[in-house]
């Protein structure tokens, strides 16, 4: 028999769960350092009281029900797991009635009539905790224990909570507590064992070095000036932290650490942060990649405080749209463009690579602004241009009626890529809400916008086709006019590369519903189910055919480009020798990526193409960063290895392992390999 009811004597049992969906493969792989945090505080100031479980996966979870319900049941909201999360809180209180469940996260609204609506159309949640967690949430257990019943804790407001009256249904909302300023009052959960289970080689660690954000951009819910003042974890609590982790999660083979900050990079001690994991890197070989944001502003800062890590760390520059206009709309100050150009050229310096990220369609935004800043940011030296569809986030002016009428924004939902899973029987699907067209971006722009977005994906971002790049700016030919041309001439894309664009703007359409039930009932049907879970539908579309094409189309896409290559240096040759030896160089070019890229996607092979003769070093001629190809030629030839180091091994299994080598599961490798280029082969000079 179930025991749902806590006997006054005992310690409350309370289960702490950050869920991922687990469909196809672990959705979300960070660590729930939040749930963490919070049962940290709490274990902190009540640890004779309570007894607190953590978990990660639904299956655990629901087995952990079945056992004995807890007295408290507290799940994280956030918009890839709030389905499964109220799922889940019902499914415990069908089990046992009495227990009290209550929800936080970044999926809730600010407004006081938004949160109403929320909370009524979430009957399972009994309580809501809004803004920081951890103080809350401790006066959330001390109600708790003075009165252990749920009727009685909603006779009256609790910090930094909100529910809704049993009296008349009205939202009850306790006054936000003060945020912890010292941050290092909250104990670590890694450095005291809270967290050990979940170095099972699946999931990535997390880190925070810093609370809030400064700025004010209206389409993060960072941006509320709840947030804007800087709190910090002190730097002894964070080497202990990593101290803790490196030894733990390198014998497990996890390559990567996520940091959870707004802008790393932007505060001086992040130096002495990076130099820290530079020294787990010498004593561990981890981590291999970081996965961070970096600053927006305080650019030779950053500069400085990364290099330290070199090409693990990339910097990531969210600017979102370059027009003037559109940055007023959306009460942003972006990093200008000048001291832009100045961050990459230092990264180009030091071998590294900058990103930058735009969303889409932002107010005020136009279909030739957008591609106008796509080639400005191109042209100002950024290696990767990332096109994200706007989400209509909680929290934001884009969950506002009145806003979206005065932009005549159109929205559709989507299910977001991998946020899916069958859970006793029962279908969950996690959703977002996104834009797709307003006043002056019509849905035809935004399917423009999106196909060049796949097109910058497959032929530049990475710099995927340096050898190129590098190739026709000898002649004058910069990146986003060859760039420009790729997609333009489209028409002339060989019939598979065709099908795959095609393919992908079918999905581009089919992936969006007009209601979050339209979208439950589509998904929900067995035929759809069983195609959503061998990746045919539902995925991040632009990786998922990004993938297709590097992984099965990449002869006929080298045919392509390196054609459109051909045609715009024929433009500016006038000479027939010169032409004719442009073309011999380019030949050439197109067998040395071939064998870079040989068997990326294939987890079987380990071996080198070892002895691969050329006519020209074009090897030297990258490193060399200077001179034209003919200067390379070597009548006697070149013999090149193509290989995988032991690092990109060791990645490469770890990616294999966790993600799988099925479509849905090369297209998250690419999504979560950050510079892409660490899948392709190195390449070095045999002696002969």
């Amino acid at each position: 028999m179930l025991e749902t009811t806590a006997p006054e004597s005992r310690k409350v049992l309370i289960y702490l769960a950050d869920l991922t969906h687990t469909g196809v493969t672990v959705a979300t792989e960070s660590f729930p350092l939040n749930i963490g945090l919070i049962a940290a505080y709490a274990n902190k100031y009540l640890g004779d009281a309570i007894s607190v479980r953590l978990f990660k996966y639904p299956e655990k979870l629901i087995a952990a029900l079945k056992e004995r319900v807890p007295d408290i049941l507290g799940c994280s909201n956030y918009v890839w797991n709030s389905n499964l999360s109220e799922w889940m809180l019902g499914y415990a209180k069908r089990l046992g009635p009495s227990v009290v469940t209550i929800q936080g996260g970044t999926n809730y609204p600010f407004s006081q009539s938004g949160q109403l609506e929320f909370l009524r159309a979430h009957p399972n949640t009994d309580f809501h905790v809004y803004y920081e967690g951890e103080a809350a949430f401790l006066q959330f257990l001390r109600r708790y224990l003075a009165l252990r019943n749920l009727s009685g804790m909603k006779e009256a407001p609790i910090d930094g909570c909100q529910f809704l009256s049993p009296e008349d249904g009205s939202l009850v909302s306790g006054p936000p507590p003060d945020r912890i300023k010292e941050l290092d009052e909250i104990p670590s959960p890694y450095v005291t064992g809270l967290l050990d289970e979940f170095f099972d080689g699946k999931l990535t660690p997390m880190v925070e070095t810093t609370r809030g954000c400064p700025f004010t951009c209206n389409f993060c819910n960072a941006g509320d000036r709840y947030f804007n003042k800087i709190n910090m974890f002190s730097l002894e609590y964070i080497k202990a932290e990593l101290e803790y982790i490196a030894p733990r999660v390198s014998a497990v083979g996890v390559s990567h650490l996520t940091l959870a900050d707004n802008n790393f990079g932007m505060y001086p001690r992040d130096a002495e942060i990076c130099r820290t994991i530079k020294y787990m890197q010498d004593k561990y070989g981890w981590p291999m990649g970081l996965v961070a944001t970096t600053g927006k502003n305080n650019h030779e800062r950053i500069i400085k405080a990364t290099e330290i890590l070199g090409s693990a760390l990339l910097v990531f520059m969210s600017v979102q749209s370059l027009d003037p206009v559109v940055l007023k709309n959306i009460k942003r100050d972006n990093i200008k463009l000048d001291h832009y150009k100045q961050l990459n050229a230092a990264l180009t310096q030091q071998g590294r690579t900058g990103h930058a990220e735009v969303i889409v369609p932002l107010p005020g935004e136009t279909y030739e602004t957008f591609l106008s800043g796509v080639e400005a940011l191109i042209e100002a030296g950024a290696s990767k241009v990332t096109s994200y569809t706007i989400q209509l986030l909680y929290g934001t002016d884009y969950k506002e009626t009145e806003y979206l009428r005065s932009w005549g924004y159109v929205s559709k939902w989507r299910l977001i890529s991998y946020d899916f899973g069958e859970y006793e029987g029962e279908r969950i699907f996690d959703v977002e809400e996104v834009a797709i067209s307003h006043n002056s971006i019509t849905f035809e722009d935004y399917l423009n916008i999106r196909g060049f977005a796949l097109a910058t994906e497959v032929a530049f971002n990475n710099y995927i086709f340096r050898e190129i790049l590098d190739y026709v700016e000898d002649y004058g030919i910069s990146a986003i006019k060859w760039l420009r041309a790729v997609w333009s001439r489209r028409e002339d894309f060989p019939p598979d590369i065709r099908l795959v664009f095609d393919g992908f703007i079918a999905d581009t359409k089919a992936e969006l519903f007009n209601s979050e039930e339209e979208l439950r009932c589509f998904y929900g049907r067995p035929e759809n189910y069983e195609q959503l879970v061998r990746g045919e539908i539902g995925g991040n579309v632009i990786y998922k055919h990004k993938t297709l094409i590097l992984s099965h189309h990449i002869v006929s896409w080298l045919d392509y480009i390196t054609r459109i290559a051909e045609d715009i240096v024929r433009d500016s040759v006038a000479d027939a020798h010169e032409l004719k030896r442009a073309v011999d160089e380019i030949v050439e070019i197109r067998r040395y990526l071939q064998c870079k890229l040989t068997g990326i996607f294939d987890s079987n092979i380990t071996t080198e193409l070892s002895e691969v003769s050329f006519r020209y070093d074009i090897l030297s001629w990258i490193l060399a960063g200077t001179g034209r190809l003919r200067d390379f030629y070597r009548a006697n030839g070149v013999v090149f290895s193509f290989y995988f180091t032991d690092e990109q091994l060791l990645e490469r299994r770890d990616a294999f392992q966790r993600y799988g080598t099925h479509l849905l599961g090369l297209t998250k490798i690419l999504q979560r390999i950050p510079s892409h280029d660490r899948l392709f082969r190195s390449v070095a000079h045999v002696l002969v």
